[in-house]
């Protein structure tokens, strides 16, 4: 049974890629006067945000074993070398810092695009996770992934070394499919008992005290408990979800599943495209900052908003927001990532004109000045993830070998202080 159990005013949003290739030129004179007006940090008070607690669908599920972060066999291996000579990939090299790619299957997928970043530090290990959305054919003609939802992956990144990752199938409450909100249903596949994919784009990810915060473009935050994970039993075909009659989990030929345990409903702050853990005004307030995907043409001034965590990962408080400029005084429009450090806004951008191979930057913004700082910045770049105990910035990048001829795809590190 879902309860909601608290409501509060707040602001949200997140980074998601629904994205044009290149977004119009900015000619704004009207867009630089309104966001002039809020080149600083304000409180923001006319988005409110409901959370729905799905424990209850989540605990039903008990009796198969939950599994911890430990228990879990990382199946895949990363390569180190060669990350940094991808498509579009202009990081100068007194920068590189380290990084990766995936294995040849997935450099090459067109089935799967990945979004959203965040890591953690674990019983001595070092994680990233990353966030995938199944493709449709109005992303590549003729591929018809989407059904399969989201799925995440798991990166041991201990050893660069020795890079492991496994991919796991995000899923929720097979009731939620009667909820337009909660499920968009997409092409024909075996629906069973129990539960469901995660059928949005997952542009950004979070992670905080155990729980991940995914980013779901029209609603708001979906919430997944890391030490809820869940084996699932093969499926050749890869066309069954849920419990089989006898009891087996499938998941699309998925080995574990994550089940989602509960989502923030967030009015008036839509598209909600990325977000990451940051700083509020001091380095002890902790904050989630989310960012907007909008264009020229969109008629809106992107937002970034930021609201307060507690120790129980709940978001509570009075909410901030801020409508960063870009280096022309310009709104920061085509925002793929953002993180936020006390008063600098750190955001990816793509849809620019050319340079050094890639229509990606980086944008620093300072409170209150009349510009931000651009830098160049890797092609196809997405989600931001800020790793505290390193200092690193983590970004990656989305595109399949085929679109470029070339591989696209890496997840790299620079200094955040290069940047600062």
């Amino acid at each position: 049974m879902k309860k909601p159990i608290y409501l509060f005013s707040l602001v949200l949003f997140m980074c998601s890629c629904s994205k044009k290739e290149v977004l119009e030129k900015q000619n704004l004179a009207q867009d630089l006067a309104s966001v002039n007006t809020n080149s600083t940090l304000t409180l923001a008070s006319n988005v409110s945000v409901a959370y729905t607690d799905e424990s209850n669908f989540v605990q039903n599920l008990a009796s198969h074993g939950f599994k911890s972060i430990d228990q879990l066999s990382l199946n895949r291996a990363g390569q180190a070398s060669g990350y940094n000579t991808t498509y579009g990939f202009n990081i100068p090299a007194d920068r590189q810092v380290k990084g990766f790619k995936w294995n040849k299957g997935d450099q090459d997928t067109k089935e799967w695009r990945p979004q959203g970043i965040t890591g953690f530090a674990k019983n001595g290990k070092n994680y990233l996770l990353v966030t995938w959305y199944g493709i449709g054919p109005s992303n590549i003609a003729g591929v018809y992934n989407q059904h399969k939802g989201v799925r995440i992956s798991l990166v041991d990144i201990t050893n660069m070394s020795s890079i492991t990752y496994r991919h796991i199938l995000l899923v929720q409450n097979k009731a939620n499919m009667t909820n337009s909100e909660l499920y968009r249903p997409s092409n024909e596949y075996s629906q069973l008992n129990g539960f469901a994919p995660v059928t949005i784009h997952a542009g950004g990810v979070a992670y905080y005290n155990d729980k991940i915060y995914v980013a779901d473009t029209r609603l708001g935050l979906r919430v997944f408990d890391l030490t809820k994970f869940l084996s699932a039993a093969g499926d050749p075909n890869e066309e069954r979800i849920g419990i089989e009659t006898d009891g087996s989990l499938k998941a699309f030929n998925y080995g574990y599943v994550l089940p989602q345990i509960g989502y923030y409903k967030i009015t008036n702050a839509n598209p909600f495209s990325c977000v990451a853990l940051g700083e509020g005004s001091t380095a002890s307030e902790l904050r989630l900052w989310t960012g907007q995907y909008l264009g020229a043409a969109d008629g809106k001034i992107p937002q970034v908003y930021g609201f307060p965590i507690n120790s129980q990962g709940q978001l509570v408080g009075a909410v901030e927001s801020i409508s960063p400029l870009d280096k022309y005084d310009t709104p920061v429009y085509g925002m793929q990532g953002v993180y936020r450090k006390q008063t600098k806004t750190i955001m990816t951008t793509t849809g620019n004109s050319s340079y050094e191979g890639s229509t990606a930057r980086l944008v620093r913004y300072n409170d209150g000045t009349t510009a931000a700082t651009r830098y160049r910045w890797p092609h196809g770049a997405e989600d931001l993830y800020h790793e505290p105990n390193t200092g690193l910035l983590w970004n990656l990048t989305e595109y399949e070998t085929a679109k470029y001829n070339k591989e696209n795809r890496t997840v790299f590190a620079v200094r955040y202080s290069d940047y600062d």
